[in-house]
């Protein structure tokens, strides 16, 4: 394999390739990258056997060939070498030779063959894709991807669950996303999301999609290509886009039943100025313990008092002005789940719907957005 490629092409198809390689692995192939010459172009492609991805850049290629070699290693020497046209060849023993200027590097590899196949990559089987809107996907992803659990006794809530349903208030069909860990949960719907029936019917059963390989979709479409495609293959999910393939595997099993954990919208909900609040809950929440971080809303008539308290720290506590005049009650909340939902909610101001100390609270957006997130209650 003989080829030479811009640096700052082959940067960018290992930064894209750099999440997804297994660090912490038993198979030490797992921590490497995929390099394969074919006429004109140069693939990268990493996989952790779970999320897999693949990176087409232009190269001129003089010899065909493939090679295995440390992404992270191949990363640091590439980002510190002059910028340049890089010259890239395989030597014997599964060594790759890096070349530009006058810097030289020779790396161990291992042989491409011992790479594992990546899931629909090198499929001859014509898969039907669809189109979806990256921008209003980038929006959802924000929303949402934060309350997907962490826990892996809770595999089922590791990732975000997609699906379309009919909207029969507006007579649309809607696209939704919706995260859990739980203790909170996140819900967003979209009208844009799809262009057509075929897209709509193709989440009609649901889908789990893992936070894994959602995170390193939404750093994709970060570049700033607006569309993008995609199709379900057995328990794969595959996305495209020029240059770009992205697979990942579904997670099995039954969603939660998530319409239960969300309270009915009461019509007195109270509204306040978002950045004030969440101003106030960032400040509030420095003497809140770093274990519980527990934080209580005082409502009483015409104020929401925020306090928090830690035997380490001390105390603090700070007044909003709302438009309450319902009676007094008190409620604990988490304040980092606080924090992440208040952040995700878009406009000026939000809904904060409080039913009791026993209850979840709910916060929406003002724009008339359909955003719903959900906060389970702590003891006080």
């Amino acid at each position: 394999m003989k080829f030479t490629v811009s640096k700052s092409d082959m940067l960018l198809g290992l930064q894209r390739v750099q999440n997804v390689v297994e660090r912490r692995t038993t198979m030490p192939i797992l921590s490497n990258a995929l390099l394969k010459a074919d006429n004109s172009s140069l693939s990268l492609s990493a996989t952790d056997l779970e999320v897999g991805i693949q990176s087409l850049l232009p190269a001129t290629v003089k010899e065909n060939g493939a090679i295995t070699v440390k992404a992270r290693s191949l990363l640091d020497i590439v980002r510190e070498l002059p910028d340049t046209h890089i010259s890239f060849q395989t030597k014997e023993n599964s060594r790759l030779e890096i070349t530009a200027k006058k810097s030289v590097f020779n790396i161990v590899g291992l042989p491409a063959e011992d790479f594992p196949e990546i899931p629909g990559f090198n499929s001859e089987e014509q898969i039907p894709f669809v189109r979806m809107n990256g921008k209003t996907i980038v929006k959802m992803l924000d929303k949402t991807l934060y309350a997907a659990s962490t826990d892996e006794a809770r595999y089922h809530l590791n990732g975000v669950y997609f699906e379309t349903l009919e909207d029969k208030a507006k007579a649309q069909k809607v696209f939704r996303m919706v995260a859990t860990d739980a203790h909170r949960l996140a819900l967003v719907d979209s009208f844009e999301a799809l262009f057509d029936d075929t897209s709509w019917k193709m989440f009609q059963e649901g889908i789990i999609v893992p936070r894994k390989g959602l995170n390193e979709l939404r750093r994709l479409l970060s570049e700033g290509v607006e569309d993008f495609f995609v199709s379900i293959k057995g328990k794969m999910l595959l996305v495209k886009r020029e240059g770009l393939f992205l697979s990942m595997r579904l997670i099995e099993g039954k969603y939660a039943d998530y319409r239960r954990i969300i309270p009915e919208s009461i019509p007195c909900g109270i509204k306040v100025d978002k950045e004030a609040f969440l101003a106030s809950l960032k400040r509030i929440s420095l003497m809140s313990s770093d274990k519980s971080r527990s934080l209580t809303f005082s409502l009483s008539p015409g104020i929401l008092q925020l306090s928090s308290q830690s035997p380490e720290l001390g105390d603090a506590q700070e007044e909003i002005a709302v438009d309450y005049q319902g009676e007094e009650m008190k409620i604990g909340f988490n304040s980092r789940y606080l924090i992440d939902a208040v952040s995700s909610i878009e406009g000026d101001n939000v809904i904060l719907e409080l039913k009791g100390k026993q209850n979840p609270g709910v916060i929406r957006s003002c724009t008339g957005d359909n955003h719903t997130s959900v906060v389970m209650p702590m003891r006080i």
